[in-house]
């Protein structure tokens, strides 16, 4: 009997759901890895897949803001007691995901991480959900997953290859099969560099290799995998090297830093784009509803039928939804007013509350609250989606994809008074460096 409460008293990742933030799981890190800004630098926070007794995993992510609470004891292989943490439905949106489970993890402040001196039951090492290699193809269009394959690498004489235009930038290429389909194989950066180094030291002839969380590509008609987060797993390795940073060829640029007043010249070439200001947020709307029901499957916002909650998307009604965050606030620069509405995750990883412990908070979700107040009078440099209703003039609201931690500048924004810089008239942008950027932290991310 005792050994049952023993058992008992931990929950499954199966069993998680986004309506409360009282779990204690018992679970494996079986990977960790920074998320970095590939253009910026800039360390967004650490990335976990942890796996249960029951082999189910799920990702986690701890944002830079809180990362120095857990840094220093959250290691690869160590199994832990992780309690007091939010978790959340995926979006449709998000892509890339490491792991194939409809939820993942938000640390928070008052999260606990304690690791586990003594193994009370065994948790494997590693899980992975292996797809064939000839199954690689249906991931190509379904950019929701990162895939995990296996097969044997066909030459052990692979070496690193540096850029001609930067020696820094290195890759290696190979091939793996599994004696009916082969694939080829692109990784950069420091797990180029740790995957040939590691096969080289490995003295059988035949060598498995197992590739987590790759992205599928395809170059010229031809398919293949690059390390998009980047683990890879040798046979007879006893430490798997993970990629902190993905080098590989740049595609995209940092969103371009332009004044409002440019913004809001923008034409149809920068639909779908994005570009980044630096604003003081001049009000937060307290009218307008400071969070949406959306539909707890799919992440739309849902509608009141009859008095039920209903996803147009998926047809159903909801009981329960869930709670994002939605403010509306009026920022301004030297040049101008924007109006700009923040979203849930940015909102989430800046004050480290969910809408509902928020709600909970204030007791009463008709009233707005006044920690969402706080952005007032602060500046960020926010990231914008530009839509073709903002280019066409149908609507002047703009939405934030990104948000920096408030930065401290001196000097009032106010466009009523004397600009303290002449922004340029034409915006400095070039259309054709517009992102395409996928980091490590959006496994949606990690990273």
């Amino acid at each position: 009997m005792q050994e049952v409460s023993i058992f008992n008293k931990y929950d499954k990742v199966q069993q998680l759901h986004s309506e409360r933030t009282e779990w204690t799981l018992r679970v494996r890190a079986q990977a960790v890895w920074k998320g970095i800004n590939r253009q910026t630098q800039e360390f967004r926070g650490l990335n976990v897949i942890f796996i249960d007794d029951s082999n189910w995993r799920i990702h986690a992510f701890v944002s830079a803001k809180i990362s120095v609470f857990f840094d220093d004891i959250l290691k690869e292989g160590v199994i832990y007691t992780l309690s007091n943490f939010h978790v959340r439905d995926y979006g449709t949106e998000e892509k890339n995901r490491a792991v194939r489970f409809g939820k993942h993890i938000y640390f928070a402040n008052h999260t606990q991480l304690v690791p586990e001196v003594d193994n009370i039951t065994n948790i494997a090492p590693y899980a992975f959900d292996l797809f064939l290699i000839a199954d690689a193809r249906t991931l190509l269009n379904d950019t929701r997953f990162l895939i995990d394959t296996v097969g044997k690498l066909e030459d052990k004489n692979i070496e690193t290859v540096h850029s001609k235009e930067d020696e820094k930038k290195v890759h290696i290429r190979f091939r793996i099969s599994d004696e009916r389909s082969y694939i080829n194989v692109t990784f950069f950066g420091d797990l180029a560099v740790q995957f040939e180094k590691s096969v080289k030291e490995i003295k059988d002839a035949d060598i498995s290799v197992i590739i987590s969380s790759a992205k599928v590509n395809e170059h010229e008609g031809i398919l293949g995998l690059l390390n998009l987060i980047c683990e890879e797993h040798l046979n007879k390795m006893t430490d798997p090297a993970y990629c902190v940073n993905t080098d590989e060829p740049l595609l995209d640029h940092t969103p371009p830093l332009i004044s409002v007043e440019d913004i809001k010249k923008l034409t149809k070439d920068f639909i779908e784009k994005k570009v980044r200001c630096q604003i003081t947020v001049k009000k937060v709307d307290e009218k307008s509803n400071w969070y949406d029901n959306v539909c707890s499957t799919c992440g739309v916002e849902v509608t009141t039928v009859d008095g039920r909650y209903r996803c147009v998307l998926c047809s159903r009604n909801v009981p329960f939804p869930d709670k994002r965050f939605r403010i509306a606030t009026l920022c301004n620069d030297t040049t101008g007013l924007i109006a700009i509405v923040f979203p849930d995750d940015e909102i989430q990883r800046i004050i480290g509350k969910n809408a509902f412990e928020l709600e909970d908070e204030v007791g009463d979700e008709n009233k707005f609250p006044t920690l969402l107040k706080n952005f007032e009078k602060k500046d960020y440099v926010i990231t914008l989606t530009i839509s073709e209703r903002n280019v066409n003039k149908i609507s002047n609201i703009y939405t934030a994809t990104d948000i920096s931690d408030p930065i401290e500048v001196l000097g009032n924004h106010s466009p009523t008074n004397e600009a303290l810089v002449t922004p340029a008239k034409d915006p400095v942008v070039n259309p054709a460096k517009a992102p395409i950027v996928q980091n490590c932290d959006n496994i949606t991310a990690s990273v």
